[in-house]
């Protein structure tokens, strides 16, 4: 999924996005690779990409505050609205005992919004251009 022209110039943060999207292409992987034999797995991969999103929010939001990203505000308000996205599906997998239905859902989530906010939000910061996703 990580391709190099969703870089925005900080080595920091586009390290910490292309581990993003690594780990969102393992979970996908995993899940699509015999999703009863990689539960374990694929419950940490889950905790990692929380914990790891939450360091990279903080990170992210301290670059751009360093440029005086004009847009920080709203960026910071969709970090937040994120996080509340991910507590509530990770509510409904706990609920759910991982179950591959509700793995699925987030992995989806995930994956889009990642897609997304890289190649718009996150571009912006730098004054770059999004950038067309083509998956091939």
């Amino acid at each position: 999924m990580w391709k190099e022209e969703f870089r925005i110039g900080n080595d920091v943060v586009d390290g910490q996005h292309k581990t993003l999207f690594e780990k969102a292409a393992e979970l996908e992987g995993s899940i699509n690779a015999g999703f009863d034999e990689k539960k374990a797995s694929i419950i940490e991969t889950i905790i990692f990409l929380k914990n790891y999103a939450l360091k990279h929010f903080a990170d992210e939001e301290a670059f751009a505050q360093s440029v005086n990203y004009p847009g920080f505000n709203e960026h910071q308000a969709q970090h937040k609205a994120f996080i509340q996205t991910v507590l509530a599906h990770e509510k409904e997998m706990k609920e759910s005992d991982f179950s591959e239905d509700s793995v699925k859902k987030f992995s989806q989530t995930l994956k889009l919004w990642l897609l997304f906010h890289v190649t718009n939000s996150d571009r912006k910061i730098v004054g770059k251009d999004p950038v067309a996703y083509d998956p091939n």
